[in-house]
């Protein structure tokens, strides 16, 4: 594991590189190696142990979602108290084309077991006051 505090030279001997060793940068460093088998890949992270910060499994913001329930992809109600879902929509398309990625790391064998990599877990968003509880039932 590196230091993020390098000069240059640490990245002078390097094609790409990768800041952040959570699932975003694994997948994209996985993808960019079998694009380009011969690139010098260096990853650079902070913390002390690799995917501790927002892929820990106590962070949402790190892991695989269909963006369906984030209260934060559809933060504004329309005037007739409709919600505009295009974000969300958004955000799943891109989730489906990483499901899609991974299923191919399992089909060729890089993930030996599935169900050690991706689970499905229950979503739940918390709020707080009458005005949110009410922009979370219009959502639901």
């Amino acid at each position: 594991m590196e230091d993020v505090n390098h000069n240059e030279a640490a990245t002078s001997d390097v094609d790409i590189v990768l800041v952040g060793s959570g699932i975003m940068s694994a997948s994209l460093g996985i993808m960019l190696r079998r694009l380009k088998p011969n690139a010098r890949i260096r990853l650079f992270e902070a913390h002390d142990e690799f995917a501790g910060e927002a892929s820990n499994g106590w962070h949402n913001a790190g892991t695989g979602h269909a963006g369906l329930c984030e209260l934060s992809y559809t933060p504004h109600r329309g005037s007739g108290g409709e919600v505009d879902v295009s974000v969300a929509v958004k955000i799943f398309e891109q989730f489906e084309h990483s499901k899609q990625f991974w299923s191919s790391l399992v089909r060729d064998g890089v993930i030996d077991d599935p169900s050690t990599f991706v689970r499905p877990v229950p979503h739940i968003a918390f709020v707080f006051g009458q005005e949110q509880v009410d922009f979370l039932r219009s959502r639901h």
